[in-house]
């Protein structure tokens, strides 16, 4: 890949906090480009296994030149340490700011949040410091540990009776010592919920936006992993389109086509488009 076109280089991990252990490890590995790679037309973008769609995103993506990245290393991620990765990989950088458009609840003015990476990165760094999340509940304290990618993909195979029981199953997966929850009662659900939330505030984020026509004071939820995940499809689609207008022009299979740099095909598709003019 041409050293010019941006795309031989690395795009750097989010940064790891010294006590998770893994701040070293991360320090010489990067991600790759999504949407330039062959592998990338593998990505089911369709699959309701979100976990796993993210697991498989990053994996294929890692570049752990001196091999120190332990097995796994994406699966015994946070929630919100794997959502941060993805919008890393997604928007190919950390000096990206996301756009996302709302309308006023007031006055239904059009309103654009701006959230740049590093916020977002910021605000990951301050849940990064918390790893057993601990609240008292009528005078016994109870101590969970934050849900993983792991712990993501086997919920996904659940099958629940309804919202309570599978808040109860996922409790008792996270208790950090079992004999604490036998006395949970079903109302305790909901405040273990919420400390969980607030110590991962990346899987359920909300934002306020004030309206600068009206004054409204504008709630939003975004969910940022099905954002990333939707960044990348599109960079996906974009891949196929590629490859449908250089094998209607110049009759190449998908082997030929991927032989030929990203920033050599990104040129074909130039003169494609001038001959066309």
């Amino acid at each position: 890949m041409n050293i010019l076109s941006g795309t031989s280089a690395l795009i750097p991990l989010p940064e790891f906090s010294l006590s998770s252990g893994r701040h070293d490890a991360v320090r010489n590995a990067g991600l790759r480009r999504f949407g330039i790679s062959e592998a990338d037309l593998s990505a089911d973008f369709s699959s309701a296994d979100r976990a796993a769609l993210a697991t498989y995103l990053l994996e294929s993506c890692i570049v752990d030149p001196a091999g120190v990245l332990p097995a796994g290393f994406f699966r015994e991620l946070s929630i919100g340490k794997r959502i941060e990765c993805l919008l890393v990989l997604a928007a190919g950088g950390p000096e990206t700011s996301l756009g996302f458009p709302f309308k006023c609840a007031g006055c239904n003015e059009e309103i654009e949040l701006e959230l740049t990476l590093q916020e977002i990165s910021m605000l990951q760094s301050e849940a990064d410091q918390v790893e057993v999340v601990g609240l008292d509940i009528r005078g016994r304290r109870l101590e969970f540990r934050k849900p993983t990618g792991r712990d993501q993909e086997l919920w996904a195979g659940l099958v629940v009776r309804n919202e309570r029981s599978l808040a109860a199953e996922l409790t008792e997966t996270l208790a950090v010592s079992q004999e604490v929850i036998e006395n949970i009662e079903p109302e305790d659900l909901s405040a273990i919920e919420a400390a969980m939330l607030e110590a991962d505030p990346l899987v359920d984020f909300t934002c306020s936006v004030n309206c600068g026509e009206c004054g409204e004071d504008n709630k939003y939820a975004i969910d940022l992993m099905e954002t990333a995940l939707g960044m990348l499809n599109r960079a996906q689609s974009q891949l196929v389109i590629m490859i449908h207008r250089l094998a209607s022009h110049y009759h190449w299979n998908e082997k030929e086509i991927f032989s030929v740099p990203h920033w050599r095909r990104k040129q074909y598709l130039e003169l494609i488009g001038a001959v066309r003019k």
